[in-house]
């Protein structure tokens, strides 16, 4: 893309993407791939509000946090094409995929169990991609770390399937969700010349928010992730035996309810105390 100015000033990140810049308003620099980041905000945000009163364990609260600030992290990069920013997005993605290798590799631990050397293995390992990643700003550096990483979770949740109860269709709609999403990102890439062509001469401009790939990736990939967290905690609490439930907010939200865990803190206070 051309460089234009706006609110923001000058771009310094090291990537700028297929939507015309500052073309909604000047305080935006990609509007649609900014607003659309709300999916990884809201509902995750929700979701640890839960977490937090039904007192899940901390590994998952840890996930949620990760997700709502790669959510954050991506609204401040798309908004202003800033390198800080930029970093911003692309670390917390390595942090949060870590919080949830780790809770997949603990699936079948003993509840509230801390696996200290996993734990500085995650943290070496978030340290050294950090370190590289931000001295030599090679882009490609990261997406190979980043697709490592979500091919690792993927081998994990097959094996997972293959051993423990779990619930299939949450596992097909989170691995569906971002592999559709993972093929919108590639085609935003590879198709940008002719995807700027149908905005502009084919399609009417109050409909051209349609061909924006990467505002689309950003709501699959948010969906994906929201579900494949779901997935791992509803499997590892199915493993603990405490009848995880799964309930709709307005009918279509899935969220996990696991009232046993709230009685669990109860009880374990009546008896301490």
């Amino acid at each position: 893309m051309a460089p234009v100015e706006g609110y923001w000033g000058k771009q310094t990140a090291t990537i700028d993407w297929c939507e015309e810049n500052y073309r909604i308003t000047p305080y935006i620099a990609e509007f649609w791939n900014t607003i659309t980041n709300f999916i990884f905000i809201i509902p995750t945000f929700s979701v640890l509000a839960i977490a937090i009163t039904q007192n899940h364990e901390n590994r998952y609260k840890w996930c949620h946090i990760g997700v709502t600030s790669v959510g954050f992290g991506s609204w401040c990069f798309h908004m202003t094409l800033l390198y800080s920013m930029q970093l911003l997005d692309e670390l917390p993605m390595i942090y949060s995929s870590c919080f949830l290798l780790y809770c997949q590799l603990e699936t079948t631990s003993p509840e509230n169990h801390h696996n200290r050397p996993l734990q500085i293995f995650f943290i070496v390992i978030s340290v050294l991609i950090t370190v590289i990643y931000v001295s030599t700003k090679y882009v490609l550096f990261f997406q190979a770390c980043y697709g490592i990483m979500v091919i690792s979770m993927v081998v994990i949740t097959v094996r997972i399937i293959m051993t423990l109860r779990h619930s299939r269709k949450l596992y097909i709609a989170s691995l569906a969700t971002y592999v559709m999403g993972v093929i919108v990102w590639i085609l935003d890439q590879h198709l940008c010349g002719q995807l700027k062509v149908v905005r502009s001469d084919v399609m009417p401009r109050m409909l051209s928010p349609v061909t924006e790939l990467h505002a689309w990736w950003h709501l699959l990939a948010g969906v994906g992730t929201y579900l494949s967290v779901f997935f791992s905690a509803h499997t590892r609490y199915l493993y603990l035996n405490k009848n995880p439930e799964i309930r709709f907010w307005m009918g279509f939200w899935p969220y996990l309810s696991v009232p046993s865990l709230t009685k669990s803190k109860f009880k374990h206070r009546i008896m301490s105390s």
